[in-house]
């Protein structure tokens, strides 16, 4: 399996992340802790009361303003690649996804925070299949699509066939077809892939 974030919330973003201007509430947040429990969440780990507590009351607190979000403009993922521009956004809102529904069950015991970012996410990908053609599953870009992998895996998007959906991106990822026909980070196929293998 790829890179995993440390379990004991260790920080590994670039310093870009914690010296960047960013809104007053967002300068508060802890992007370190929240990739740290989604990736927790991801690998089916035991999530401390810490990291409960963190998904149900700081992050929501810190993000209130979503998806009005002042966000770095770069970052480095643990898992070591760079990721930048709205794929930085993009990451954020599926490590949320993933980590709430993880610690706060499914549908995110019914928190208007979350279901508000689920919302958002559900829209963007589909806005790229019916607006822009792209295949069914894929965000806009190689980015944002891997991104997408862990919640389409997670079932965490209530108004997609999840499981459908990441079969269907992941072969597309594993087929070189549609963007990824192109060469992509071999750090970030590992963190969405896992063990997979690409053709």
């Amino acid at each position: 399996m790829g890179k995993r974030f440390p379990a004991t919330g260790e920080s590994l973003v670039d310093s870009d992340l914690r010296g960047c201007v960013v809104g007053s509430r967002e300068r508060n947040m802890d992007f370190d802790t929240l990739w740290v429990v989604a990736d927790r969440a991801r690998a089916g780990s035991r999530l401390t009361p810490e990291h409960v507590s963190f998904v149900r009351d700081v992050a929501p607190d810190r993000l209130d303003s979503f998806p009005t979000l002042e966000l770095p403009t770069s970052i480095r993922h643990p898992a070591g690649f760079p990721i930048s521009g709205a794929s930085v956004g993009t990451f954020v809102r599926c490590a949320l996804l993933v980590a709430g529904q993880k610690a706060l069950g499914r549908r995110f015991g019914g928190s208007e925070f979350y279901e508000r970012v689920e919302k958002d996410l559900a829209f963007r990908i589909m806005r790229s299949h019916f607006h822009h053609g792209y295949p069914k599953g894929v965000h806009c870009c190689i980015q944002c699509t891997l991104a997408v992998i862990p919640v389409l895996e997670a079932g965490a998007i209530r108004y997609f066939e999840c499981r459908e959906l990441s079969r269907s991106v992941k072969r597309l990822v594993r087929q070189r077809q549609w963007r990824f026909s192109k060469p992509v980070d071999p750090r970030m196929l590992q963190w969405a892939l896992g063990d997979e293998t690409v053709g």
